[in-house]
């Protein structure tokens, strides 16, 4: 969303305002340096993802968010050295906004095998945020998503059959109906799978 005026605001100043509780102050904040002030920002967002304070922290995942495919390789980095699973978790739900903003334009491999990774993470906030992200990058991650609802976790499970709904692709619907009928199917995840397609269905 571009300024209304064409002066460029202070950077320090969106920063306050990006640390404000208004979560309207905070939109208008990471939207101007996303307009403005690009190249200086996001590595000031990306320090933020270690903030103590949660929705500071949570302001910056969105701003970080907002610049697109042009944060995929940073994040990704910063996930591969960060020991902290609050860092790590941020960066894969940082992945969840972009793919929210910006839907269809490809993730790149090394977001995917970031994403990939991540379902194996030690930290279950982490793992769990994965599967999230893959249904918010919907038909790329069609193939890690069927192989996840097919495996044994069963929160993963059932995020992905949520996931897995909302693509409409023969494959989808396919996975759900095979996890369906394998009786080794945890009922929980029978129950999750059974509304899945019924969503599928009503969408049709």
């Amino acid at each position: 969303m571009p300024a209304v005026n064409d002066e460029r605001p202070d950077l320090d100043a969106l920063f306050a305002d990006l640390a404000h509780p208004n979560p309207h102050l905070q939109t208008q904040a990471y939207l101007a340096m996303v307009d403005h002030w690009p190249e200086e920002s996001m590595p000031r967002l990306i320090d933020l993802l270690d903030q103590p304070d949660v929705s500071l922290r949570r302001a910056a995942v969105r701003g970080l968010g907002a610049f697109g495919r042009t944060a995929l390789q940073p994040l990704a980095a910063l996930f591969q050295q960060s020991d902290d699973g609050t860092v790590r978790a941020s960066c894969v739900k940082a992945y969840a906004q972009i793919a929210s903003n910006y839907p269809g334009e490809p993730f790149s491999s090394e977001a995917m095998a970031v994403l990939d990774q991540a379902l194996s993470d030690a930290s279950p906030v982490v793992s769990q945020s994965a599967v999230m992200a893959l249904g918010q990058v919907g038909i790329q991650a069609l193939p890690t998503l069927i192989r996840v609802c097919k495996g044994d976790n069963i929160a993963h499970v059932q995020s992905a059959a949520m996931a897995l709904a909302e693509i409409p692709d023969p494959r989808a619907e396919a996975c759900l109906r095979e996890v369906l009928s394998d009786p080794d199917t945890d009922p929980l995840c029978r129950q999750m799978v059974e509304a899945s397609l019924g969503r599928l269905e009503s969408a049709r």
